[in-house]
């Protein structure tokens, strides 16, 4: 069964982890086991609460309240990746290195993962990759003050600054082009205006990345759950966001100079095919069309949107509260080299 986990408030604390694939750097000569060398196939996949290992946050206020059903999911989401045999997946909500590890569809799989600073949750983002990167697993530390100048979140209380708790930075090289993936799971709740207000600082900071990162000639991808919808490209249910946090990830925002864009995948999607999360707020179990929105992401600069060759919002399995898989659906992306 699923559950509505928000309102555990009870001290947490970390009982083990393990990373030790965050320390590993990639091999001196990359591996690249892809069957087909002219293609890339990326996906982004929100496991939900993919943890088999004791943390205070689950059992507790994750979905998966025993060690049986942490099980289960975990194999579920086995068979999921091995249906997907993409080239690289970008994973959400991952606990640690061991989770990657066992969930791995065939020995052509290399995990990667560099650990984060939420402690509340203690989740992760982390790599299942056929094709090794060919830097280590980086993570920027820089922080941002909220609310930012001219921000609609409606954001009233106390200034802070934000950083990007989860995330994680490296290159890939295909066919002699240089790629930097940032993958990304930024704070939940789109339209509560803290969340709101902290997540355009995340937004933030991986701009200043983004826009380095381009300027010196490199391919960026950035891909993820972002928590946030598109103004632009609409989902089934046409959310509007409250914030701006996919404008300025694509470059199109004044709040810092930028001369880059990029763009989305799901422009190659149909409005009614486009949605990656079910949330069932009533909650009663019903799984209805108009609980369906676009949280996940994945955004491309111009040399790789120009080599798309498919795009899919892989709606592979029903949704509901009795399902072992994840309350998301794996969005990939082909690249054609």
């Amino acid at each position: 069964m699923k559950f509505i986990w928000y309102l555990l408030t009870y001290p947490l604390f970390a009982l083990s982890t393990s990373f030790n694939c965050s320390i590993a750097p990639p091999p001196a000569v990359a591996q690249d086991k892809r069957a087909d060398l002219s293609k890339w196939t990326l996906v982004q996949y929100n496991v939900e609460w993919l943890f088999t290992e004791p943390y205070s946050s689950c059992p507790g206020i994750c979905t998966w309240n025993t060690s049986a059903e942490q099980y289960t999911h975990l194999e579920t989401i086995k068979d999921v990746l091995d249906k997907l045999n993409a080239d690289t997946v970008h994973m959400c909500e991952v606990q640690s290195c061991t989770q990657l590890d066992e969930v791995r569809p065939t020995d052509d799989y290399v995990s990667y993962m560099i650990q984060g600073n939420d402690t509340y949750t203690g989740q992760n983002v982390g790599l299942l990759t056929k094709i090794d990167p060919v830097e280590s697993i980086t993570r920027t530390e820089e922080r941002v003050a909220y609310p930012l100048e001219d921000s609609k979140c409606g954001y009233t209380v106390e200034a802070g600054t934000e950083g990007v708790a989860k995330h994680m930075i490296t290159r890939f090289v295909i066919q002699n082009v240089s790629i930097y993936l940032i993958g990304a799971h930024l704070l939940s709740n789109p339209n509560d205006p803290t969340a709101c207000a902290k997540r355009e600082a995340q937004a933030q900071v991986l701009q200043t990345k983004i826009n380095d990162l381009i300027h010196k000639g490199h391919e960026v991808v950035v891909i993820g759950d972002l928590n946030d919808f598109d103004g632009v490209y609409k989902d089934v249910n046409n959310h509007v966001p409250n914030s701006r946090v996919l404008e300025m990830l694509k470059g199109d925002n004044d709040e810092t100079p930028t001369n880059y864009t990029l763009y989305t995948v799901a422009d190659k999607i149909l409005q009614d095919a486009r949605y990656t999360e079910w949330y069932d707020e009533t909650p009663d179990c019903v799984v209805e069309t108009s609980e369906f929105s676009m949280l996940d992401h994945i955004l491309v600069s111009k040399n790789l949107w120009n080599r798309i060759d498919t795009v899919v919002f892989d709606h592979i399995y029903r949704e509901g509260c009795d399902t072992y898989q994840s309350d998301h659906y794996p969005v990939s992306v082909t690249f054609r080299f």
